[in-house]
């Protein structure tokens, strides 16, 4: 069985080399471009900014991001926000609502 094993990737490992080097990486990771692919894209500035009780996504903004808020990725969607809600028992956390 180890031995069939073995023969299966060595074949497949083959066959991704003699399929050339950029669509052989392409195979392997098909969600992941070739760098050469994506220089042409210059990265934009976006980030969280916050006011009091609630943080809104923005581009090309220049504020510096609250510590809380440099874990949190962009939106899932343009129309979501972060807004400072009160728990059950009165404490204060931050939610995600999107419209």
């Amino acid at each position: 069985m180890k031995s069939m094993l073995v023969a299966l990737s060595l074949g497949a490992s083959a066959v991704l080399l003699s399929a050339g080097g950029a669509s052989a990486a392409s195979l392997l990771t098909p969600g992941v471009a070739p760098v050469t692919e994506r220089l042409d894209v210059a990265p934009q500035q976006v980030r969280w900014v916050c006011t009091y009780g609630r943080c809104v996504w923005r581009p090309r903004s220049n504020v510096r991001v609250p510590i809380y808020a440099q874990s949190w990725g962009p939106p899932p969607r343009p129309n979501c926000f972060w807004t400072r809600r009160i728990g059950p028992q009165g404490q204060f956390h931050w939610q995600q609502v999107c419209r």
